[in-house]
């Protein structure tokens, strides 16, 4: 199988994790999804764009320990030289951020154009690795946010099931109606994914994706991540899902497996998927390991909560 290299010019694809609101899951989204593709051989690039330094944190790596996104956007070193590999999920590689990130601004030549800062190392990423995902961070005003909507190809949309985190996805479209009128006509939309989701709550849960569907037809997912007390805890511990001995055995790692086919899927048939017409995962091969269909959310009863 192919897998997710482009025939024409042998690049990788470039997605951004967003929504214009905090604490809505989207940093556990980037690292647990970015492991499990790696599961599937694909390499995967993290470049942590955002002060608070959440995927950094999330990887196990000291903000106070390397140079990182900082250094890649003012300009003063080549990607290569910034990328972190040691005690990293499978074939996943970080660029490091650190709260002086959000120094960035006065860093820049005040010529510099902000929406191109992304410009060259993402050129640099694409020749690398098959998958480079831009972690943000929740203000739309940022300049790596700014430079992540102005880059990517693709925009991933994290979510919780909850009224004032679709109220982020609204801002967040907006951005990108935005951003695609003046400066990246070609940003589509990979998906709505909903994650800490409980499954006692199913009407509201119910409701937002039905609005979801209909603002966004066709991008919503079959999977959804649930909540679950490993999540929090395995972050406090820097590691993600995939690097724990027995995630086989673990609904939460399935879902998350599922999510990471239904991504590859729609990558590979990027213009069926844009036309509405592609099928569900599992009418074409997959390399991402995963179930033949979403986890019942009924599993996770018994899923562990201590390791």
């Amino acid at each position: 199988m192919q897998g997710l290299r482009r025939t024409t010019k042998g690049n990788g694809f470039v997605i951004t994790v967003a929504n214009q609101k905090g604490g809505v899951g989207k940093t556990t989204v980037t690292v647990n999804l970015s492991a499990a593709l790696g599961l599937g051989g694909y390499r995967c690039l993290v470049i942590d764009l955002d002060p608070a330094a959440g995927a950094t944190k999330h990887l196990g790596v000291a903000t106070d320990k390397y140079a990182g996104s900082l250094e890649l956007l003012a300009g003063k070193d080549a990607l290569e030289q910034l990328v972190v590999r040691e005690g990293m999920p499978k074939n996943v590689h970080l660029v490091p951020s650190r709260p002086q990130l959000s120094e960035l601004d006065i860093r820049l030549s005040k010529y510099t154009d902000r929406t191109q800062i992304l410009d060259r190392p993402i050129e640099q990423a694409r020749q690398i690795y098959d998958l480079v995902f831009l972690d943000t961070g929740p203000s739309a005003a940022d300049i790596t946010t700014v430079a992540a909507y102005s880059t990517a190809e693709w925009i991933l949309l994290s979510a919780f099931p909850h009224p004032l985190s679709l109220a982020g996805l609204n801002e967040a479209l907006r951005d990108i109606a935005d951003v695609r009128r003046h400066r990246n006509p070609h940003l589509e939309i990979l998906g709505v994914i909903f994650s800490n989701v409980d499954g006692r709550v199913t009407r509201l849960r119910s409701q937002l994706e039905t609005i979801v569907a209909q603002s966004l037809p066709g991008r919503c997912f079959e999977s959804f991540i649930s909540q679950a007390v490993l999540l929090a805890e395995l972050s406090g511990r820097g590691m993600t899902l995939f690097q724990l001995p027995g995630y086989t055995k673990m609904p939460i790692a399935h879902q998350y497996l599922r999510l990471a086919a239904e991504i590859e899927h729609r990558l590979l048939n990027r213009q069926s998927f844009l036309d509405g017409k592609l099928g569900p995962v599992g009418s074409e091969p997959c390399r991402t390991p995963h179930p033949a269909q979403p986890p019942d959310l009924a599993d996770l009863s018994t899923e562990p909560l201590v390791i």
